[in-house]
């Protein structure tokens, strides 16, 4: 009883900033989606029009593009990158730590920085298109075209966020029992055998976890497209959280902006569940 008071004690407080910051906010949201609030004039009810309008919006049939888009070029980088780096930081070498605390560096610095870095960098003279120059590549607007906007979005994405997914897989990696890399070698299997038929097996969990963890994180990204192209060129790198942004700030609909994030919030809890039954069925 005497640890249980102090259990709760501890878990006060968390509670109750989940109360005020997540719960209340998330269920006014959702009273706030079925009205035309502008926060200037009352609140109308609407029922269910602004969900209706948010599938005959081009806009948001635009962003849903361009977010699902976007999800596809980085969620599968994300998944496979950094177990390879996390096998080659796993081994026992001398200085190894420094290499880990390299490839996770890009991690701590601000995504408000890395955008306003990596924007310079893809300017039409900036240091990419440069190094581009060496092997006869015109230059290219990376940010300014419709066609290419979206890559170098998602190359800034997997460049700082390898590093933080490797610490999973680099955690999953240790629990590997070393017998099984022993037994695979007298058996003769090769380098990439070894870590197909071991590795792999032994931290699917993990690989799913970290599919779902991406994955949401692709689809509820804004700040690298705020920063470096607010949407741009032609709302071709206008996602949906972006939309949400716009439409809640600039356009002062939250009653529209809170169902867009609904809608959001629907398909992301799909992907979970999905996730969480192959958690639950490993050998599946």
């Amino acid at each position: 009883m005497y640890k249980a008071r102090h259990a709760w004690g501890f878990l006060a407080i968390p509670l109750l900033l989940l109360l005020l910051f997540t719960f209340i906010p998330s269920i006014a949201a959702f009273v706030l989606s079925f009205t035309n609030y502008n926060v200037f004039t009352p609140i109308e009810f609407l029922g269910l029009e602004n969900y209706l309008k948010a599938f005959q919006d081009s806009d948001f049939k635009k962003a849903m593009f361009n977010t699902i888009y976007y999800w596809l070029l980085v969620t599968p980088a994300l998944v496979v990158l950094p177990i390879l780096v996390a096998i080659l930081v796993n081994q026992k070498l001398r200085g190894i730590k420094v290499f880990r605390l390299i490839y996770y560096f890009p991690v701590l610095v601000s995504v408000v920085i890395t955008a306003i870095l990596w924007k310079w960098m893809f300017a039409k003279e900036g240091i990419v298109n440069y190094f581009l120059s060496w092997f006869g590549i015109e230059p290219t607007g990376w940010l300014m075209d419709t066609s290419t906007v979206m890559i170098a979005l998602a190359f800034v994405t997997i460049w700082q966020g390898f590093g933080y997914y490797m610490l999973f897989y680099l955690a999953a990696l240790q629990g590997v029992p070393k017998d099984l890399y022993e037994a695979s070698e007298l058996d003769g299997a090769n380098f990439w055998k070894k870590h197909l038929y071991v590795t792999v097996p032994m931290i699917k969990p993990m690989i799913f976890f970290v599919a779902v963890i991406s994955t949401m994180g692709a689809f509820k990204e804004f700040t690298l497209m705020l920063t470096m192209t607010d949407g741009g060129p032609l709302k071709a790198s206008t996602t949906v959280v972006l939309l949400v942004f716009k439409e809640a700030f600039t356009n002062l609909d939250m009653g529209y902006a809170s169902a867009i994030s609904f809608i959001l919030f629907v398909i992301i809890l799909i992907i979970t569940l999905i996730n969480q039954k192959l958690l639950d069925n490993p050998n599946t």
